[in-house]
């Protein structure tokens, strides 16, 4: 059985000083019960909230390979990817590196592979996509990538 990659950062620290941010916030601003303080407790747990949000959606990166088949998720779906049917690779740059963009043969739609959020997420991804499409058509940025790979000895 195959097992998904580890995510390439540490969520738990910003959890953590967000949470302590939260808390002292929420005590300073009820101890004052200044003009507004409910609203401004409000906006802030608002805030907070949508920036747990953020990070449980990046924690939700995977890829899995097993055999011929790539399983990735962005945000919500699974997704399952005959290599042997791969198309076209497009790269495509987040805040933490370049992920990649995958059209299959007989699919109009993109699936997305979030290899910048997971530890050996590129040389994973460009490894299976060699092993298995190595016809597929490659943008110039992940033709560099693959070469920097190379270069560095993570892929053959």
């Amino acid at each position: 059985m195959a097992r998904p990659l580890e995510l390439a950062y540490n969520w738990r620290t910003p959890v953590g000083f967000a949470t302590i941010g939260l808390i002292i916030c929420v005590v300073v601003l009820a101890r004052s019960r200044t003009t507004g303080w409910l609203g401004a407790i409000a906006g802030v747990v608002a805030l907070w909230a949508a920036f747990m949000a953020v990070v449980w959606a990046r924690t939700r990166a995977l890829i899995e390979i097993d055999g011929e088949q790539l399983r990735v998720r962005r945000f919500w779906h699974i997704y399952l990817l005959d290599g042997r049917k791969v198309a076209s690779v497009r790269e495509y740059l987040t805040a933490s590196g370049p992920s990649y963009k995958v059209r299959l043969t007989d699919d109009d739609r993109i699936y997305h592979v979030p290899s910048a959020l997971l530890q050996k997420g590129h040389s994973t991804f460009f490894g299976w996509l060699l092993s298995n499409a190595p016809d597929a058509v490659l943008d110039k940025g992940s033709r560099k990538t693959l070469d920097s790979l190379r270069t560095r000895g993570l892929i053959e």
